[in-house]
């Protein structure tokens, strides 16, 4: 027999990967597919579930059909995903619509804190608030809006928990998952109370069952094996969302280690056990780690480098990354006094308004559309340094990952900008290699997360006086955070929410 290998697969948002490594985490192979974002009305954000299968299966194929040798010894299979949102499915297993993604904000006009009682059952149960974007939410909102859908919901599950189900037939969620939203962090279960505050108590009972990552919930069907070709009967763990996979994948497996993923959305997350946690923190989502004694809390934005890519395609459409970050590096820092807040599509973390929107601050004639660029650049470092506020000064070995990271410009940016080094893990697919561990403390493999040592990383070291020169820059931009609220507000008044969908 030969070295036992590994299938491990990142369902994100716009791409679908898959790679095959053997157990020292060698990388034998990969593939990926784009995967469409559907927006059928504004503030909507939505997937086919069934493409999205579909696009599993081409990789798994793709895959299978280039290393026939090493397909032999699969020994496993791991799937981390999308976090947030609603997948459901009928009680025959069929989806009942699209899946409504974790950016997806058409429940932005339902106030959960305005209805009473459920401010107080949030504090007493030690959950997350009620998000534009959360499973409860999304919901309420189509109960409201589409009760035809809703009564033929059956199971309300995550991304991952949808391809675990097309695989093995089993329906279940992990503690990550699970844990974003109606979950005690205490006791480890649903909150029926919050539920039925938010008048929808019957999906108790919609609710997956949960069950930690590391658990092996079943193995390839028969009909899944002739889809994927992958062999029948290999186990599958049940893996979970994909900011604590990359924490896995980034040495975030500590308390007091952090990480930030500068991919479509901007997301912060520290490592924390259950006596660190500050229960009256509600900027952000405490999540339980893929680890089964550690906690996350994580600070996801709505706009990440999808911010960059948005204002690069008005400016620079046909120039590179790497020749634009030449040309900004030369402009200093404060881009001449223009500011810029990402908030392309409202805002969840750290700060908590749906209504949030971007903007350009201190323009003038003389600046140009370089100027702009670059303060697309620190108008996303502020908001990385607005982030690491809510985890009050514990964090340390902050690792810098997503796609956006392949920039040393950024990276260097954001160094600057926290004054204090950080170190980028030169690994491609910090996700597969965060669930990769994971399977492999499943499967026994490894006898414990401990067991795997630190990996090398590009370190990059803060120039203090940049960052003092940021500091400046980040008082000014949280200064019109501060006083923006209210023109948010009065801006809705003006031109509505956009979230209604088209009739």
């Amino acid at each position: 027999m030969g070295t036992p290998c590994l299938l491990c697969v990142d369902c994100g948002t716009t791409i679908i990967k898959a790679t095959l490594t053997d157990i020292n985490f060698r990388l034998i192979d990969e593939a990926h597919r784009p995967v469409t974002v559907y927006c059928p009305f504004p503030s909507a954000s939505e997937a086919d579930m069934n493409q999205i299968w579909q696009a599993f299966c081409e990789v798994t194929r793709e895959l299978a059909g280039r290393n026939p040798e090493h397909w032999r010894e699969l020994a496993g299979v791991g799937i981390t995903g999308q976090g947030d949102g609603m997948w459901p499915i009928d009680e025959n297993g069929e989806p009942v619509c699209h899946a409504m993604l974790w950016n997806d904000t058409r429940s932005k006009d339902i106030d959960f804190e305005a209805i009473p009682g459920i401010v107080e059952t949030i504090r007493e149960n030690h959950t997350n608030q009620i998000f534009a974007g959360s499973v409860c939410a999304l919901l309420t909102w189509t109960k409201r809006n589409r009760p035809e859908e809703f009564k033929r919901i059956r199971w309300a599950l995550h991304c991952k928990d949808w391809l675990n189900f097309k695989l093995t037939g089993r329906i279940c969620t992990d503690n990550s998952d699970a844990s974003t939203c109606v979950y005690d962090h205490v006791n480890g279960r649903y909150v029926p109370k919050l539920l039925e505050l938010a008048g929808i108590g019957e999906c108790l009972e919609k609710l997956p069952p949960i069950v930690p990552s590391i658990e092996i919930i079943g193995a390839v069907t028969p009909e899944a094996g002739s889809l994927t070709l992958i062999p029948e009967g290999t186990r599958v763990t049940e893996g979970c969302v994909d900011v604590c996979g990359v924490a896995v994948g980034s040495d975030v497996t500590r308390p007091g280690s952090s990480c930030t993923i500068i991919g479509t959305t901007l997301c912060c997350e520290i490592a924390l056990t259950k006596d660190q946690i500050n229960y009256n923190e509600d900027r952000g989502l405490l999540v339980h780690h893929a680890i089964p004694h550690l906690y996350m809390r994580v600070v996801p934005t709505l706009s990440g480098a999808s911010t960059m890519d948005y204002a690069k395609g008005l400016f620079f459409p046909d120039e590179s990354y790497p020749s634009l970050e030449k040309r900004l590096e030369k402009l200093p820092i404060g881009s001449d006094g223009l500011l810029y807040h990402p908030y392309i599509c409202g805002e969840r973390a750290p700060i908590k308004n749906p209504f949030a929107t971007a903007g350009f601050f201190g323009l003038t004639q003389n600046h140009t559309t370089l100027h702009m660029m670059r303060s697309v650049f620190e108008g996303l470092a502020c908001s990385f340094y607005d982030c690491y506020q809510v985890f009050e000064g514990r964090y340390r070995n902050i690792y810098l990952s997503g796609g956006a990271s392949v920039s040393p410009t950024v990276c260097q940016m954001f160094c600057d900008m926290i004054g204090l080094p950080c170190r980028r893990v030169d690994v491609k697919e910090l996700g597969t290699l965060g669930m990769a561990r994971i399977l492999e403390v499943a499967l026994g493999i490894q006898p414990s997360f401990e067991a795997f040592s630190d990996q090398e990383a590009t370190q990059f070291t803060p120039d203090m006086a940049r960052h003092e020169k940021y500091m400046e820059v980040y008082s000014l931009f949280k200064g019109l955070q501060d006083v923006m609220g209210d023109f948010w507000k009065k801006r809705v008044s003006i031109v509505g929410t956009e979230g209604k969908p088209e009739t």
